[in-house]
């Protein structure tokens, strides 16, 4: 079944997101490696890479519909951040922009009836609920701990202990 243009050219245009927000948690990440942060650092690494394989998701996808993968270039995203509670309120308002993207390609797939994409974009959006939960929950927790040190510190190291994205080996700078 061939793929509607319109439809192929918002999924392109989603590998790019995925990218782009792949790179904005690697600048998170990188910023994280300059403080005593290494759990939050390791944390969005973790994010980083599955967001990178969400973006390839999207690509292999639009490569089993025998479509064109157009990719477009990643702008420089933010690296300076006063604080963990900065960096994970950006966290959220990114993956709120994700959703919000991941809807709208939705709401393309059903005015083509095109259901094949449908299926694949909602796995996105369960996937984007999850997320969004997690760095809304983390976000609570900081804006609980405040400015205290011990708090963050334990906060830091659950960060630490999330999993890495889909069981790949643990390539975390600074862990």
């Amino acid at each position: 079944m061939t793929l509607n243009p319109k439809l192929t050219k918002l999924l392109n245009e989603q590998i790019n997101n995925e990218m782009s927000s792949s790179y904005v948690y690697l600048a998170m990440a990188a910023w994280f490696e300059q403080t005593p942060y290494s759990g939050f650092a390791k944390w969005m690494f973790t994010q980083s890479r599955e967001e990178t394989m969400h973006a390839l998701k999207f690509y292999q996808y639009l490569v089993d519909r025998d479509a064109k993968v157009e990719l477009q270039p990643i702008a420089k995203p933010k690296m300076d951040f006063k604080s963990p509670l900065d960096v994970f309120q950006h966290s959220l308002k990114q993956e709120q922009r994700v959703t919000q993207q991941i809807n709208d390609l939705f709401e393309v797939a059903e005015q083509v009836k095109d259901h094949a994409s449908k299926n694949l974009l909602l796995w996105f959006l369960n996937e984007q609920m999850e997320e969004e939960k997690t760095v809304g929950d983390m976000l609570n927790r900081l804006k609980l701990a405040g400015n205290d040190t011990a708090s963050l510190l334990v906060l830091d190291r659950e960060a630490g202990s999330r999993p890495s994205a889909g069981g790949a080996p643990d390539v975390t700078p600074g862990a």
